[in-house]
């Protein structure tokens, strides 16, 4: 059984922090995630498969698949496992996003609407997980089906993983989704297709490994919605070398490159390099220090109108844990990010440099409870655009309770955000106070059920009160485990 309450009422959220691009994943850990603007809409005569065939299949193969090899759990030779779920769902929400906009949301944003708007579905869970070669094999095979009133949805997915020899490894991760939403006036049917291929091979120390691998994507959409979606293809390889042990210290270094294509504008069309670099130091104590650097470059293939896919970013991240007693630990950290495009501009396409950070001790029990509290500030510094440059300030308390079949964790935090002047009479944004509460839990109840829960709220209180905005989503998931 699986119970989904969902609630959400409008964001408030700067041009900048709507706008700026997002980062490919670390290299071999999953798809490129979009990040970017698009010219032109999905062609209307494009082709797409019909929903009320196609997502038919998809469902029927999926579930033929997990039925086929549950059949044969008893002749397996190594250990196998089925599991289902079944429940209804529901959610509430008055904002409408584009999870997947490759187009610059400055434009779209996040629209609160008046009326929220409930859906409704009854959803179930299939999913078939086990061993083979005396264990040197493991695969789980799952299919998840959500038949709803305004959206209907079926994801399935395999992960495998083989132990080709004692110190090489493989694994094998293809998805495939479609979705037909027809929420807030919208008609969108999305197909998503996406495998990756990994391989990874241990030293003699048995300490340091090399990986590398590759991935592929494809992305079709139509209907109503389908303008701020673009369809899109992509492919991509990575590689990587890392340490870990034990004791002492801890780093990877690894680089990707990957190419997507738009066929509905060339102008999109783009190379993006990817890199990343991490370090961790444990010192007797259990004192720690950590670094954290990675960044892309991305380049368009054919000459381009604008910068918006032609550009460097960057970010680095570094930590310190010092270790005063049995229970109590001090931790601080410090982030930087900076973009800088080829060619940029004031209104859309502006470097800018942010700088984060945050203080305090955490004391932590025996009994799996914890508890964090200090200041948090953050700084944005834009020199072609003055108008978005802030400085935050704040302070934090974080709970966290993990034991006992159950993880727990609660930050409410509040803060003051501070805007500069824009050039002339110009203002985009004014200073305002926050509060912000965030929830998460899971918790084993009896009955062999399992509930979770999932919430955020923040509250804006601007100088400008024409600007004030509040947002709240939360969510309950209540399942019966087979």
């Amino acid at each position: 059984m699986c119970i989904l309450v969902t609630s959400r009422l409008g964001v408030g959220t700067s041009r900048l922090s709507e706008s700026r691009p997002e980062k490919d994943p670390l290299p071999l850990t999953a798809p490129p995630r979009p990040d970017a603007p698009r010219l032109g809409a999905a062609s209307p005569g494009a082709r797409l498969p019909r929903a009320s065939s196609l997502a038919a299949a998809l469902c029927a193969a999926g579930w033929v698949l997990v039925a086929v090899a549950a059949a044969r759990v008893e002749a397996a030779p190594d250990t196998t496992g089925v599991r289902f779920e079944a429940g209804a769902s529901s959610d509430v929400t008055n904002e409408l996003f584009y999870e997947d906009a490759f187009i610059d949301t400055t434009f779209i944003g996040r629209r609160t609407l008046s009326s929220p708007e409930t859906r409704y579905a009854a959803a179930v869970l299939g999913v078939l997980a086990g061993t083979r070669a005396q264990g040197t094999t493991s695969y789980r095979l799952q299919n998840e089906l959500s038949v709803g009133d305004k959206l209907t949805r079926n994801a399935l997915a395999l992960d495998y993983r083989s132990e080709l020899s004692p110190d090489w490894r493989m694994s094998l991760t293809p998805t495939v989704e479609y979705r037909h939403d027809r929420s807030f006036d919208r008609d969108l049917e999305q197909w998503r297709a996406n495998a990756g291929l990994r391989f990874r091979r241990a030293f003699h120390d048995a300490a340091t490994f090399a990986e590398f691998g590759g991935g592929a994507e494809l992305l079709r959409s139509r209907g109503v919605g389908a303008d701020f979606i673009p369809d899109r293809q992509s492919a991509r390889v990575a590689a990587a070398l890392d340490h870990f042990a034990l004791l002492g210290h801890e780093w990877r270094a690894g680089y990707s490159l990957a190419a997507r294509a738009f066929p509905d504008s060339t102008v999109r069309d783009h190379f993006e390099h990817g890199w990343q670099g991490q370090y961790r130091q444990e010192f007797g104590g259990g004192h720690s220090v950590s670094l954290d650097v990675d960044g892309i470059r991305r380049v368009t293939r054919r000459p381009a109108p604008t910068s918006r896919d032609q550009f460097w970013n960057e970010r680095i991240g570094l930590e310190g844990r010092v270790r005063a007693g049995n229970l109590l630990t001090w931790i601080a950290s410090a982030e930087g990010e900076a973009l800088q495009y080829d060619v940029e501009d004031s209104t859309l396409y502006f470097d800018y440099q942010v700088l984060r950070g945050r203080l305090g001790p955490r004391l932590a029990g025996s009994g799996g409870w914890s508890v964090a509290a200090g200041p948090r500030g953050e700084l944005l510094f834009s020199r072609l655009s003055p108008e978005e440059t802030y400085h935050e300030i704040g302070g934090f308390v974080e709970l966290e309770l993990i034991g006992a079949g159950a993880w727990w964790n609660v930050v409410p935090a509040a803060g003051w955000r501070a805007y500069g002047q824009g050039v002339g009479d110009t203002v985009l944004h004014s200073s305002y106070a926050f509060y912000e509460l965030s929830v998460f839990g899971e918790q084993l109840l009896p009955g062999g059920l399992r509930l979770r829960a999932l919430g955020t709220g923040r509250l804006e209180s601007h100088i400008d009160s024409a600007q004030d905005s509040r947002s709240l989503y939360f969510s309950l998931d209540l399942r019966y485990l087979f």
